[in-house]
């Protein structure tokens, strides 16, 4: 039975690395979790800095970034990486920085005595190269620099790092997906064997509608980057049309707010419309999950998406969802059943429908929260997770 968990990692949210994206959130609450119940996680984590840390029951040694910590290295990636002629050798360099990885990795498992029956990595970066051979590896697909490259218009990725991917992922025997979209998406990119759909999951007792917070009236929330590619500047301009049918209607957006907030004047001059656009900035889930509580209606009008976290915490919020028209969403979303979709992006009309419709308001949200209780939560995750670990030969 599998009792000590390695996972090999660029991100890893911790008191000493606090700025990292969705996977090193996830990452934390599934090895929080794992020693919760009795496992031994150990985190060997990638990142801006050396350091070692014991956090929450989980080991966490950390070593600087390779190209940050060898000049010459990073300016060779550099430079032939821009010139085709020579792109062999700048695919060369990648599988370098992944072997001296795997060599930290054998030194610091020497030093320690630490032996691993799993270990668990990220599908980006290929970075599954750098676990040692003699430890059984997993790979889960959050989203690859392939998958971005080619499905959500990521345009200026490093041809070294699709190489590593697409060698790392073909000869992994172990792939986790994270949704049906998930697999779909890397089936046509990637040659893969037999895959394990293993939904990623919330804390729904953190995530839990906070019945004495008062709601505002005719809020729309937003929940995550405030970023074009999440649709932040889809909603905006469907707040004009909100604004027009209810003159107290109010946007909030929580997340890195980037250069918004200016744009707000770009798109409407008048001072009341400028006023009832807030934004609450970057906050811990306590902080998100009281924010949320004052929702009248949430929004995701993200463009593309592999898993959304963020919906499902919003959904357990029990609070009505109107989300884009797009796969990972529709998964999960059923329409008028456990939140609203906004065809052709309309989330004025979806949402004029929840601030007019109070009965099906209510049954959507509680839907919402039902259905991440039955199918979504932490505990059932990390059930599958240990399961899936169990049956690796």
């Amino acid at each position: 039975m599998v009792q000590n968990i390695l996972i090999v990692t660029k991100e890893y949210h911790c008191s000493l690395n606090e700025n990292v994206g969705g996977t090193g959130i996830f990452y934390k609450n599934l090895c929080e979790e794992l020693a919760k119940r009795g496992f031994k996680p150990y985190v060997f984590l990638i990142s801006r800095k050396n350091f070692e840390l014991t956090e929450n029951g989980v080991s966490i040694y950390s070593v600087k970034d390779i190209f940050k910590s060898k000049f010459l290295m990073e300016t060779m990636r550099s430079l032939t990486g821009k010139i085709s002629l020579i792109k062999d050798f700048s695919f060369k360099i990648y599988l370098l920085e992944k072997k001296i990885i795997q060599k930290k990795i054998r030194r610091w498992m020497t030093e320690n005595a630490l032996h691993f029956d799993v270990a668990e990595t990220h599908d980006w970066d290929g970075l599954a190269l750098a676990i040692p051979q003699n430890i059984k590896s997993v790979i889960r697909c959050h989203g690859s620099w392939t998958v971005l490259k080619k499905y959500f218009g990521y345009g200026k990725v490093k041809e070294g790092r699709i190489f590593c991917e697409k060698i790392a992922i073909e000869n992994c025997k172990n792939i986790i997906t994270i949704s049906k979209f998930n697999e779909k998406i890397n089936r046509e990119l990637f040659d893969l064997g037999k895959t394990k759909l293993i939904y990623n999951g919330i804390d729904e007792t953190v995530f839990n509608p906070d019945l004495k917070t008062e709601k505002i009236s005719k809020s729309v929330f937003y929940l995550g980057n405030v970023s074009r590619e999440k649709g932040a500047d889809t909603l905006l301009e469907n707040f004009i049309k909100i604004k027009d049918k209810f003159n107290d209607a109010t946007l909030h957006f929580i997340g890195n707010s980037n250069d918004f907030p200016a744009k707000v004047s770009e798109i409407n001059t008048n001072p009341k419309f400028r006023s009832s656009v807030i934004f609450h900035g970057k906050k811990s889930r306590s902080e998100i999950a009281s924010l949320l509580s004052q929702a009248e209606v949430i929004c995701f009008p993200s463009k593309g998406e592999n898993f959304s976290l963020s919906l499902l915490e919003s959904m357990a919020m029990r609070k009505p969802i109107v989300c884009s028209d797009i796969p990972s969403f529709t998964e999960i979303i059923k329409d008028y059943e456990n939140g609203l979709i906004a065809f052709g992006n309309d989330f004025a009309e979806k949402v004029s429908v929840i601030f007019n419709d109070i009965e099906l308001a209510e049954k959507i949200s509680n839907s919402a929260r039902k259905t991440v209780e039955d199918h979504f939560t932490l505990h059932r995750m990390i059930d599958e997770t240990v399961n899936f670990y169990n049956t690796i030969k």
